[in-house]
């Protein structure tokens, strides 16, 4: 995943793109700079607050993935009834009457089972509707890493919930197990290759971006913005030539 560094500048090359694009549209129709000016911006603030929105979704579902696979890991270290335990303690302390048989857990009518070491057969799951059926349960819900093949069978009802859903259901019962083997370390460097050899041509497209606002806007503060990119381009340049000769050396 990109640093929050990578995704400004991806965000603010992004933005002035918008906004060049949207104010010579906008300026071919309307003779005066201010207004053109003027509709650019809201138009370029209304796309990135739409781009904002989007990114934030695919990042929540990328934690909830990430997280999902931190779940499966670690149950991998304890034993194969560790998923049914948790789960039955934890429906126990919401006051429900779950009973535990094996890697199945039974409330009322209803049979779960936990499949988290592998995906289950087709002979696996016919197996688990025959439990289910043994201990009285009418409907099955099989919990696993990644969808399997479920034979139909008259008068049990099957849902899979695999994968990021299977992490909800544990999430929502407070069932997750403890973090000991998972990789929960947090990424660095952030600010470690901001002036890397990638980062130039975005800098000197930033720079001449403000220069160009701060030209038709004669903005201050857009002026400074363009100064401190052009400031970083030679900095990325400068750092890139040293780096070469010391690669070389």
């Amino acid at each position: 995943m990109k640093s929050k560094f990578a995704k400004f500048i991806d965000l603010t090359i992004g933005a002035m793109l918008i906004f060049f694009a949207a104010f010579a549209v906008v300026r071919y129709f309307v003779p005066a700079t201010d207004t053109a000016v003027f509709c650019a911006v809201t138009i370029t603030g209304g796309l990135c607050m739409i781009a904002r929105l989007r990114t934030k979704k695919k990042g929540e579902l990328l934690r909830i993935s990430k997280a999902a696979d931190d779940m499966f890991f670690e149950f991998m270290f304890l034993p194969d009834n560790a998923p049914a335990i948790r789960l039955t303690d934890a429906l126990k302390a919401k006051g429900e009457n779950a009973v535990r048989h094996g890697n199945g857990v039974y409330l009322n009518s209803t049979a779960a089972y936990c499949c988290f070491a592998r995906t289950p057969t087709d002979g696996e799951c016919a197996r688990l509707i025959a439990k289910a059926k043994h201990y009285g349960a009418n409907k099955l819900i099989i919990l696993c890493k990644a969808p399997p093949q479920v034979p139909k069978v008259d008068g049990v009802q099957v849902t899979v919930v695999c994968g990021d859903d299977a992490y909800r259901l544990f999430a929502s019962l407070n069932a997750l197990p403890q973090k000991k083997y998972a990789d929960g370390t947090k990424r660095r460097g952030g600010l470690k290759n901001a002036f890397s050899r990638d980062k130039i041509l975005r800098y000197a497209v930033l720079a001449v971006s403000f220069f160009f606002v701060a030209w038709i806007s004669r903005s201050v503060i857009t002026f400074a913005c363009a100064v401190l990119c052009a400031l970083l381009t030679v900095i990325s340049v400068t750092l890139t030539a040293v780096r070469a000769v010391k690669k070389k050396g």
